[in-house]
């Protein structure tokens, strides 16, 4: 499967809450889902409200499906779209999910606590499909097969978070969402993300923004900015930035201002946008 095509579309590029509406028409209001495609084998990173879309795409494709579901954490905006994922109602389906396990509470039990009444009348064991669960800690270094490579770091973020590296034939994406930089740029992430192809990065808010110039100060709040993701990716060697998680209140036009401050510091910066696809 040497040189199989690379894809990656963007289905939920917001953070911590569905935002449709007039001002999110551009970049799109759903919460994080990324899917990866290399050939035939279907990756997927986090199950926010853009996983319903995806979801409805895959059905109409047909089955049976397989793939691999990596979850960053259980915060709600991350999980919230997975009891709406069609293809997991198909018996013919099968798929794998990634994640931690959190306050002695396994990753199946996580998954499983969202879709339990008074939460969701249907339980995750009537879904249809095989679902497999498999738990990984930040280190850990996934084999999936067909020369795919998962390498994985912990990011700054209230209830831990994962970041994640995809390999495949020389080409690799970095999702590095959920986090909170420190005064220096993280070593950790920085080793991550060492001359990737693509880096996908917490961009929930602008410098001012985080340190209360502009507002409440969201310091320990456990998420970065833009300006840190350029700092991120330049230490790194990386090749391009992607702006992800935006902020709830922010609307399409500062996004495109945003995104274009960024483009004067690093011409390959792009702010995430519902539906964009980038083959590496």
């Amino acid at each position: 499967m040497n040189k199989a095509t690379y894809t990656v579309t963007f289905w939920g590029v917001r953070g911590s809450l569905p935002v449709p509406g007039s001002q999110t028409l551009h970049f799109g209001g759903n919460t994080p889902c990324i899917q990866i495609q290399i050939g035939s084998r279907l990756l997927i990173i986090d199950a926010g409200s853009g996983l319903y879309n995806l979801g409805q795409k895959l059905v109409a494709n047909g089955s049976p499906l397989r793939g691999d579901i990596l979850i960053s954490h259980t915060h709600w905006d991350h999980i919230q779209g997975f009891p709406f994922f069609a293809p997991a109602f198909i018996p013919a389906n099968r798929f794998i999910l990634y994640g931690q396990s959190k306050l002695n509470r396994t990753f199946h039990d996580l998954m499983k606590r969202q879709m339990m009444p008074p939460h969701f009348p249907v339980p995750l064991h009537e879904m249809g499909a095989q679902i497999d669960f498999q738990e990984i800690d930040p280190g850990d270094v996934l084999d999936l097969g067909d020369e795919i490579t998962i390498k994985t770091a912990r990011t700054n973020h209230p209830d831990e978070c994962l970041a994640f590296r995809i390999e495949h034939g020389g080409r690799s994406a970095c999702y590095v969402t959920d986090t909170e930089h420190f005064h220096q740029v993280d070593p950790e992430l920085t080793r991550l993300v060492a001359g990737a192809d693509l880096v996908i990065y917490d961009s929930n808010y602008t410098d001012d923004e985080y340190a209360g110039r502009i507002g409440t100060p969201k310091i320990g709040w456990g998420h970065s900015t833009w300006q840190e993701g350029l700092k991120l990716v330049q230490a790194a060697g990386a090749k391009r930035l992607i702006l992800f998680h935006h902020a709830i209140h922010r609307s399409d036009d500062e996004l495109k201002q945003i995104e274009a401050m960024a483009q004067d510091i690093l011409p390959n910066c792009t702010a995430a946008w519902e539906g964009m696809e980038i083959t590496l």
